[in-house]
């Protein structure tokens, strides 16, 4: 489906589902934001890198304001909806002062495989023990984990961005838990070193060999 949206490019992935907070302080985002909010309509977060939008991005809806400052300015809370592959980039709009864009929305498919699931819930486990960081972010055994986790797992941007063009959540999933396995050599080895260092100084308990 082809749909046309204002756009607040971003040097950042915003994905499905998520929820963001944002300050909103230049002229042309303030009537883009404000247009939203009183007409109930939705805007598009294409990714900025290098100074270049590129061709994805999420289509977003305000949830509210948080805070309204005296020279206009504004926080708000906004929540991505679905992704878009942009078509084309209308750089003058007439009486606004942002641009917009023609998109092609992608329809997320959230298939279930029930091997690739659990292979992703040990490995998102296993790498946020590394981490010694409490996994929470995530229900364990849905459907619609890769979006979710995309942030916690060492992407940079432009694989974040890549995740994104993807619409079957086996696949990102699948990208996912290659990418742990990527790192988790370097990760396991780095916890023995850290391992190693806090015992510098102790005693050690060794079992001497049976056959002296």
């Amino acid at each position: 489906m082809q749909k046309f949206l204002p756009i607040f490019p971003l040097s950042m992935v915003a994905y499905p589902g998520e929820e963001l907070k944002l300050h909103i302080f230049e002229p042309r985002y303030k009537q883009l934001i404000r247009e939203c909010i009183q007409e109930e309509k939705s805007f598009g977060i294409p990714v900025i890198n290098k100074n270049e939008i590129l061709d994805y991005g999420t289509e977003m809806i305000v949830n509210g304001i948080s805070k309204e400052y005296l020279n206009g300015e504004v926080d708000i809370v906004i929540t991505g909806l679905q992704a878009f592959r942009i078509l084309d980039i209308v750089q003058v709009i007439p009486d606004k002062l942002y641009s917009g864009a023609v998109v092609s929305v992608i329809n997320n498919v959230l298939d279930i495989h029930s091997n690739i699931n659990n292979e992703f819930d040990q490995l998102t486990d296993e790498l946020f023990q590394m981490l010694e960081i409490q996994n929470k972010l995530v229900e364990k055994g849905i459907i619609s984990q890769s979006f979710k986790m995309a942030h916690y797992v060492g992407f940079n941007i432009l694989e974040e961005f890549e995740l994104l063009k993807h619409s079957r959540e086996s696949v990102r999933k699948k990208i996912i838990i290659q990418h742990i396995k990527n790192i988790l050599p370097g990760l396991r080895q780095a916890a023995a070193i850290r391992k190693r260092a806090k015992m510098n100084g102790q005693f050690h308990i060794l079992n001497p060999p049976d056959f002296l």
